[in-house]
């Protein structure tokens, strides 16, 4: 990544600084205006009604306990401080998103956007990475467009598996949450490619062949599969040549940037989908209770950006070549 987007980074430093310098007087009155919100008369007359719930008797309780019920409202109290604290910190950093990365995300390409950008939801069935039917989707923080002529988008994703039954109350089956990624390649792969962290839980899936790659780095932190196809043995020359060292030292590396354990991959004709599981925020601004000038935040986000935009360029996923 240090070879591709060192050159980015002295401009995007400076352009953060910028629009750092230009909004920060409007920024830090949208913290201040976010902070009151937290102890504002609606939210101190919320905190004293859950704490009035803590202390209503159960319905079925035998003997009241002053004690247990004080220790409950304690504990519902601050539960729902540090609820409202999240909720109002998203709003703050969703507001500071819009107008800062944009024009930060100019610094690579024109043709990236911090903008609503989703992945259909065919394409994480056809994947073949879960066991049930996604039919459930939702999606945030998102950015996406074009880099060196390829299509891409990545956004924080929830999906799960819904039943519904009738007069019952739907089931809902959590099938992952974290961060999406969908490169659209200018190449289609005739091979069908899984490739998932390592685990004691792993299986081999249905109908597919374990291969081992020629690095053996990648090999200990990751399973890789390919689909078989009856009468064809050319599956696996096309994965080895697929992935090279360039690439999975690349696809290592989005793992580090965004600081997750967990992560897959499915490759299928002329689509890229990574999945990386998490349930922290991608793309984060300093905390709505924290310095909102700390210079230091870009070198997060310029890792996080860098490292889905390198990734696309060791792949050369713009050449029009057929494997």
């Amino acid at each position: 990544m240090q070879n591709c987007m060192e050159k980015y980074k002295n401009d995007f430093a400076i352009r953060f600084a910028q629009l750092m310098q230009k909004n920060l007087i409007v920024w830090k009155e949208l913290q201040r205006q976010e902070q009151k919100k937290l102890y504002s008369w609606k939210a101190i007359g919320w905190y004293l009604f859950v704490v009035l719930l803590g202390l209503v008797p159960g319905k079925n309780e035998q003997e009241y306990s002053i004690i247990f019920h004080c220790i409950e409202a304690l504990f519902i109290f601050i539960s729902s401080i540090i609820i409202h604290i999240g909720y109002r910190n998203k709003m703050y950093q969703n507001e500071i998103k819009k107008s800062l990365f944009p024009k930060l995300l100019k610094v690579f390409d024109k043709g990236i956007t911090y903008k609503f950008c989703t992945i259909k939801q065919d394409l994480f069935n056809a994947s073949e990475l879960f066991k049930k039917e996604v039919n459930s989707t939702s999606f945030d923080d998102y950015f996406g467009g074009t880099y060196n002529d390829v299509e891409f988008c990545v956004a924080e994703a929830d999906l799960a598996n819904v039943v519904t039954r009738k007069n019952q109350k739907p089931d809902r089956t959590e099938l992952f949450t974290g961060i999406a990624m969908r490169f659209k390649m200018n190449k289609n792969i005739n091979s069908r490619v899984i490739i998932c962290s390592k685990s004691l839980f792993n299986r081999v899936p249905k109908g597919y062949e374990k291969v081992r790659l020629e690095y053996e780095k990648f090999n200990k932190k990751f399973d890789v599969w390919v689909k078989k196809v009856e009468g064809d043995c050319s599956e696996q020359i096309e994965a080895r040549y697929l992935f090279n060292v360039s690439f999975l030292e690349r696809f290592m590396q989005l793992k580090t940037a965004f600081k997750v354990d967990k992560m897959m991959c499915s490759v299928y004709g002329d689509t890229i989908l990574v999945l990386l599981e998490t349930l922290k925020d991608i793309f984060e601004m300093s905390h709505l209770l924290g310095q909102i000038d700390d210079i230091h935040q870009y070198n997060r986000l310029f890792d996080e950006f860098a490292s889905v935009l390198s990734f696309i360029d060791v792949l050369n996923l713009a050449s029009k070549t057929k494997l």
